[in-house]
């Protein structure tokens, strides 16, 4: 089953890539992007056995238990096992999610982008994505010097390598989680966002000048209108 959806996956992005609606389908890359699906789960295939475990039953590999972190949606029908930089794995349940509803009362926001401040609202308001405290972050810069001393294809390596995965990874999930619950939190006040179409990769290639001058509230607002 996993060689054969893996197959479907992979002729559905190729369709999606003829009908211009996607990019050419890139290579897996070993560490980054290992996981398979399974199709076709039943009801019975997964149960609860506490408040925070469950467990799945996983094709030629048996029941596999998982940390339960949020209920099941009804309709399951398939899921995705998948392996992220730091070793740990994952179980996602594909499901439709319920939409956000909209306060109705027909407010518009602009939401400006930038460097220094991740957001600046038209109302005023800053809004900045989380960042590691400083401890942590003098942390990485230890690490990648102890990975330069260390001899290629050693254990020590390794562990190096996978201590600097954790931090990027905490990192990430950190504004990740931050960016979720600020957009669903917009949703949910205003009708109308009208978000700054910038690349911010772009801004960050080649900084000038101090923080005051790179507030976002001075960025030209070339947007797009999103109705929610």
């Amino acid at each position: 089953m996993v060689q054969q959806q893996a197959l479907r996956d992979f002729a559905q992005a190729v369709s999606n890539q003829v009908r211009g609606s996607h990019d050419r389908p890139t290579w897996r890359k070993a560490g980054q992007h290992e996981g398979f699906r399974v199709v076709a789960v039943k009801p019975e295939n997964t149960r609860r056995l506490s408040r925070k475990t469950g467990e799945i039953l996983v094709p030629k590999v048996g029941w596999v238990r998982f940390r339960w972190s949020r209920p099941l949606p009804q309709g399951t029908k398939s899921y995705r096992i998948t392996m992220d930089r730091t070793d740990r794995w994952h179980v996602a349940f594909a499901a439709i999610p319920e939409p956000v509803p909209a306060p109705g009362t027909g407010t518009v926001v602009g939401v400006d982008r930038g460097v220094a401040v991740s957001a600046a609202l038209s109302t005023g308001q800053m809004l900045r994505a989380p960042r590691l405290s400083r401890s942590c972050g003098r942390r990485p810069k230890l690490l990648q010097r102890k990975l330069a001393r260390a001899k290629r294809g050693s254990m020590r390596r390794r562990k190096t390598q996978l201590a600097i995965a954790t931090l990027r990874a905490r990192e990430a999930h950190a504004r990740k989680d931050w960016a979720e619950k600020v957009s669903t939190d917009l949703t949910r006040q205003f009708d109308v966002i009208r978000v700054e179409d910038l690349r911010i990769r772009d801004m960050c290639h080649s900084v000038r000048g101090t923080g005051e001058s790179r507030e976002p509230s001075s960025l030209p607002l070339h947007s797009l209108w999103l109705r929610l």
